[in-house]
């Protein structure tokens, strides 16, 4: 049995950067600001966190006990949990969901912002009507079958999240002065912002009156440590409790000290974006002799150790169209990129410029990574700069509006439990900067393949078409993934009890205590 010391213990949780200001629908600070808002803020539906075996993750209820959905897919009905209450204390109904829901999709609510409408942009341009059914009852009625609406849902920092904030706070604060002011109804609720050596820390403190019962924990704080030598020395030192991503640092080292350094399976890819407005990107066989020119495993070996795993294609491992079988096409021959340079008649003094942020959310050591390509360029008679953004929030904003003229590549890491971000980031309708397309690319084909699998409703025949999709971005390389997760994503000290490890970027801390009880 847990005594009461170790159900009123603290998390510390070491993160890779800051947290973005919290309005989640209009917050993009990567996984980061995810892994706060998902214990925070809930969705009508959400990922299971506490099932480790599923991959993908599974859906199960939160805010809705249910969903009835027509046959012809156009039709959701939600059934709402009743007696739930925002942190504020504000009722939880069918108009707190029609309220936020305004904000993100109904430019004539006056609550409408902009910003959340953009980043929810691909859960909700779909969305034809709203109906109010009952005090607990809402049907959302689509244009179109969409039958990855409730997985999309479930997106955290996708970027903006689905999740429900008090609309009494939003009709108070408005759009811009609701960030870190923003009620959720989950197990925890932010506390206050705290100064630490490196940034701006987040303080949460244990929601007592939460609909699934009090959690376990008083509180969590998300310190940030954006070097990977400093999140590693503070495991070690006793400053924190759990670290993400310790990729490439002595992980046998810490399971020699005793603590638990995971594997995973996570929807993730770290991956180059090519300029297709560039003259010499835009020839097929530049991008394709930059592929062969690089040697991903040696990479994945050298830097992180083995931890991490070269990525086959475009589908992140624990999507549901991911294939085991699918071999990336591209193996490491310099000798083949110098003649594909050749056979291009690229000049002997081009230089590739290659744009970085220099350490983010998710982001393993990005200046690493790109200076491994530059030197893999320099290799086959290449030249290469790397133009660094020092804050990761800032790169993530000048990556969404798309590589300006001159710059050759950027980078980014990614990936969702959804398969619909094969769309949102290369289908040509999601061109930067009205979406997450940065580089420009186009493909009528590979529109045409994502416009029939997302209205697909079978899901092996949705999985299908994205495979196929997945198959010809692969043949155009308009991208160059590089490297997926495989272990250290997530370690902790043995006194962290309760905690599951799902197939996902982000967790649940709601059943975690501190101690050494059972």
């Amino acid at each position: 049995m847990k005594s009461d010391t170790e159900l009123d213990s603290l998390l510390r949780v070491a993160l890779d950067w800051e947290v973005d200001p919290m309005d989640p629908p209009a917050s993009f600070g990567g996984w980061n600001t995810g892994r706060v808002v998902q214990q925070v803020f809930e969705g009508l539906f959400e990922d299971d966190l506490e099932n480790e075996e599923a991959s993908p993750t599974k859906l199960i209820p939160a805010l809705a006990t249910s969903v009835d959905i027509s046959d012809d897919g156009l039709q959701y009905t939600f059934h709402l949990r009743e007696d739930i209450q925002f942190h504020d204390g504000t009722s939880f109904n069918a108009e707190a969901v029609r309220y936020n829901i305004d904000r993100m999709w109904n430019p004539k609510a006056p609550h409408y912002s902009s910003v959340a409408a953009d980043y929810n942009r691909i859960g909700l341009e779909v969305l034809d009507s709203m109906e109010i059914l009952g005090q607990y009852t809402v049907r959302l009625t689509l244009k179109e079958p969409f039958p990855e609406f409730l997985r999309y849902m479930t997106q955290e920092d996708a970027p903006g999240a689905h999740v429900y904030i008090s609309p009494e706070a939003l009709e108070r604060l408005g759009n811009s002065g609701i960030a870190d002011h923003a009620p959720g109804t989950g197990p925890f609720r932010f506390g206050e912002r705290f100064q630490t050596p490196f940034g701006s820390g987040v303080r949460l403190q244990r929601n007592e009156n939460y609909w699934g019962g009090a959690p376990k924990l008083k509180g969590i704080e998300f310190k940030p440590y954006p070097d990977l030598k400093d999140r590693y020395e503070a495991l070690l030192t006793d400053n924190v409790d759990f670290a993400y991503g310790l990729e490439g640092s002595d992980l046998d080292e810490l399971e020699r000290r005793g603590f638990i350094v995971k594997e995973c399976r996570v929807p993730y890819i770290w991956y180059f974006i090519f300029n297709m407005r560039d003259p010499v990107l835009r020839d097929t066989r530049v991008r394709h002799a930059i592929a062969h020119a690089v040697d991903r495993q040696e990479l994945s070996n050298s830097v992180f150790r083995g931890d991490t795993a070269v990525a086959s294609g475009m589908l992140p491992p624990a999507s549901p169209a991911f294939d085991d079988n699918y071999k990336f096409p591209y193996e490491y021959d310099p000798e083949r990129a110098r003649r594909l340079l050749k056979e291009a008649g690229v000049p002997s003094d081009w230089r590739l410029r290659i744009m970085t942020a220099n350490a983010g959310s998710g982001q393993l050591i990005p200046v690493q990574i790109c200076d491994y390509l530059a030197k893999s360029l320099e290799a086959i008679g290449c030249g290469a700069e790397i133009v660094r953004t020092e804050d990761w929030v800032v790169y993530c904003n000048e990556w969404r509006s798309g590589l300006p003229d001159g710059a050759g590549v950027s980078q980014m890491s990614w990936g969702m439990s959804c398969d619909i971000w094969l769309d949102q980031v290369l289908h040509s309708r999601n061109c930067s900067p009205f979406g997450f397309n940065a580089g420009y690319y186009s493909n009528s084909e590979v529109d045409d393949l994502l416009d029939k699998a997302r209205r697909t409703r079978n899901d092996d025949q949705r999985s299908q078409l994205y495979r196929r999709a997945n198959a010809l971005i692969m043949d155009d390389l308009p991208v160059l993934p590089m490297l997926t997760l495989r272990r250290g994503a997530v370690c902790y000290h043995p006194r962290v009890k309760g905690f599951r490890n799902p197939s996902q970027n982000w967790h649940s801390f709601k059943n975690v205590w501190i101690g050494t009880g059972t």
